[in-house]
């Protein structure tokens, strides 16, 4: 059916681009092909619904692999393993509930699966707090302790906070007065922008979310459902 309707709609098109072309070398009047294929339109109502719909989740596919392949080359950081064969990505935010009751999950699932890359897509939506403590994380890459400083940010009940920011970034080892220099690095505001972009393109108006192939994986999820998804994933 979907080639039959790729097939039509082809025909349609290329009908409509010789139309003039026709009725100069065959001497077809042009109202009698319109009229030809206005019938059939008529006549054929689900067909072309059929069609178009078919066309537009064509489009929708292809603007979310476009999506993702923009997203495999923002340098964003996560957790990348030697004899890794497939990457996951979550876009997370720090004041997201959600996302921290996944941490664990994630972090036994890359402890038990070694042939597993996660990458942390920073996606700070919920509050200005949010977004310091992204900047901050973001920054603390320059110290190398991105991992352990993100992992204590998550493991923070409740809200954090800009005081509770600095707070975890001392205890985690970071140079606070390095830290803060490095949060005014333009490349990370244009990184988060980039990162905001592409959950756009995604329709991504939550969080967590996590990509794994092509697939788009919307709020929280447990260790049985990810280990599932894996599983397909590498059978597929």
């Amino acid at each position: 059916m979907k080639n039959k309707n790729l097939n039509i709609i082809t025909l349609l098109s290329a009908l409509m681009l010789l139309l003039p072309s026709l009725c100069k070398s065959h001497e077809i009047k042009e109202d009698t092909i319109e009229k030809i294929i206005q019938e059939f339109i008529v006549n054929n109502p689900d067909l072309i619904q059929s069609s178009l719909d078919n066309h537009k989740i064509n489009l929708e596919k292809q603007k979310v692999q476009k999506a993702i392949n923009a997203l495999k080359i923002i340098k964003n950081p996560g957790v990348f393993q030697k004899n890794a064969n497939i990457t996951i990505y979550e876009f997370f935010d720090y004041n997201c509930g959600y996302c921290k009751s996944v941490l664990k999950v994630v972090l036994e699932t890359l402890a038990e699966d070694k042939k597993l890359n996660f990458v942390f897509v920073e996606y700070p939506i919920l509050s200005q707090d949010s977004y310091i403590a992204s900047i901050a994380a973001l920054a603390s890459k320059k110290q190398g302790l991105y991992n352990d400083f993100h992992s204590s940010l998550m493991s923070l009940k409740g809200r954090i906070s800009e005081k509770e920011i600095y707070k975890i970034a001392q205890k985690t080892g970071l140079n606070l007065e390095q830290l803060k220099i490095d949060m005014k690095n333009p490349e990370i505001k244009t990184q988060l922008l980039q990162n905001r972009e592409i959950a756009k393109l995604l329709n991504l108006n939550g969080t967590p979310a996590f990509i794994i192939g092509d697939i788009i994986y919307p709020g929280a999820i447990n260790k049985n459902n990810l280990k599932t998804i894996i599983k397909n994933f590498r059978e597929s």
